[in-house]
């Protein structure tokens, strides 16, 4: 039974962004399933990194899974969004080439997990992302 404090609905729920952590971190996320998969890297210091974020949030509320006050996903969307930190995360963003922030992978997800782009983060960066989105899932949203 739903408390009557728990809403599903649009303008209560929140976007579903991962917080991944480590190499297995990221292969668990890209194996939940096939859609595509927006992985954003950023540093906490970094100004463009977070006028970037807001962006990005946006976009995740907008094309993906969407959680309700409980935690529990109450729309599911076309792609699946996570996020990286550069301080705790150095190794593997080393072994992905990340070398500027933010930067954006986007990934076929599943258990393969075939890397598909990179977009390094500019003024139209957000643009290119849904831009590449787009080519890969085949649906267009006016952002």
């Amino acid at each position: 039974m739903k408390s009557h404090l728990l809403s599903d609905d649009e303008e209560d729920l929140r976007p579903d962004i991962a917080v991944i952590k480590g190499q297995d971190g990221l292969d668990d996320f890209l194996k939940q399933d096939d859609r595509l998969c927006v992985i954003k890297f950023y540093a906490p210091f970094c100004k463009a990194c977070k006028a970037f974020g807001i962006k990005f949030r946006k976009l995740a509320t907008v094309r993906g899974d969407r959680r309700n006050a409980a935690g529990e996903v109450a729309r599911h969307g076309d792609v699946r969004f996570g996020e990286i930190e550069y301080s705790s995360n150095v190794r593997l963003c080393k072994n992905l080439s990340i070398k500027t922030f933010p930067a954006v992978l986007i990934f076929r997800g599943g258990e393969r997990g075939e890397r598909l782009s990179e977009i390094v983060c500019k003024q139209t960066a957000i643009e290119d992302v849904i831009a590449e989105m787009d080519r890969n899932v085949g649906r267009r949203v006016h952002f």
